[in-house]
């Protein structure tokens, strides 16, 4: 009763071309796929997810492909995740610019910037954390579209052992056991990104209280009062060390108009939301004058929000099978929007 959630999808047995377009339902939300031969004999994938909340934690074995992370992919789904991936097997290189991951190495990348990649027969062990999560404790948050942790490194040996025992133990584990090791996991990551155990891991208080006040902001991110001064005297501190608190965002103000256009990203997406104007929904978010508003958005998304809603209302209308005909690591995904 109180288990992981988990969730499996395994193309084993099927026919190349079918296994590939399974696979390419449940991925194309997501990234923009493509095999390294026209029509493959067998495309055998296992993909598990383990659902630990705000947190996910996933198993691939997939053949050689091209995967690639549009800007039409990013104002399609929406996502504000970073991606950490131990690599056990396989190679994964880049189509333009990056290192090559081999065996060991660890892949930290930004699903809010594009990539273009490809792979061949890879085994990776991948964790999805939302960016509220681990960006406060990364020096530059915004700065780590895609970074290769070398093996030889020893903060990121630290941290693929970790990753590969608490992989090798999660079928034992309580959800509630699980959950408790996320927080020094997300100490670890920022560690090894950093590169170095600074002060951004070792100041526990700093770090909670960022915590509690980008929830607060997550919460309130609607509200037209939404401003630095009320902030900081909601939490009882000084404009100043508020300020230092969100240093790595560039202040508290920039972290609360990157929010405010990222969840207008989301309700863009949202086909629910087709009927509501793009000028309403910008409004409602704090945004008083549209021009502004767009070219912000522009800056931040890559798109422009006409954009962004067209290509999603063209994802959903591509894909042909509902939400329910998915496996449930697929609806997982959606819901870490």
């Amino acid at each position: 009763m109180n288990g992981i959630p988990h969730s499996i999808l395994d193309t084993r047995g099927l026919p190349g071309k079918q296994a590939f377009a399974l696979w390419q339902e449940h991925i194309s939300r997501y990234y923009d796929l493509r095999t390294q031969k026209e029509h493959p004999h067998a495309f055998n994938v296992r993909a598990d997810f383990w659902h630990l909340g705000n947190v996910l934690f996933a198993d691939f074995r997939v053949p050689p492909q091209d995967w690639s992370r549009s800007r039409a992919c990013i104002g399609r789904d929406g996502l504000d995740l970073f991606m950490i991936q131990v690599l056990t097997t396989g190679w994964n290189g880049p189509r333009d610019s990056g290192g090559t991951a081999r065996p060991g190495d660890i892949l930290v990348c930004d699903m809010a910037q594009p990539t273009n990649r490809r792979g061949g027969d890879n085994h990776a062990l991948t964790l999805f954390l939302p960016r509220n999560l681990l960006g406060p404790r990364l020096k530059a948050p915004d700065e780590h579209p895609l970074r290769l942790l070398p093996a030889h490194d020893p903060l990121a040996a630290l941290l693929r052992d970790h990753l590969l025992g608490f992989h090798a133990r999660l079928s034992g584990m309580l959800l509630g056991q699980a959950q408790a090791v996320i927080p020094a996991t997300v100490q670890l990551i920022a560690a090894a990104i950093n590169g170095a155990v600074g002060e951004e891991q070792a100041g526990g208080i700093r770090l909670a209280m960022t915590d509690r006040i980008c929830s607060y902001i997550n919460a309130h991110i609607l509200d037209p009062n939404l401003t630095p001064e009320s902030i900081a005297g909601r939490f009882g501190m000084t404009r100043r060390n508020l300020s230092y608190l969100f240093e790595s965002y560039g202040g508290v103000a920039a972290y609360v108009r990157r929010k405010r256009l990222s969840s207008i990203r989301v309700a863009l997406s949202d086909p629910a939301r087709k009927g509501q104007s793009i000028e309403a929904i910008a409004e409602a978010h704090g945004f008083k004058h549209y021009r502004s508003f767009a070219l912000a958005f522009h800056k931040h998304i890559g798109l422009t929000p006409r954009e962004v809603r067209a290509r999603s209302l063209e994802g959903k209308a591509l894909s042909s099978m509902s939400c329910d005909d998915l496996a449930e690591w697929a609806q997982w995904l959606e819901f870490m929007k």
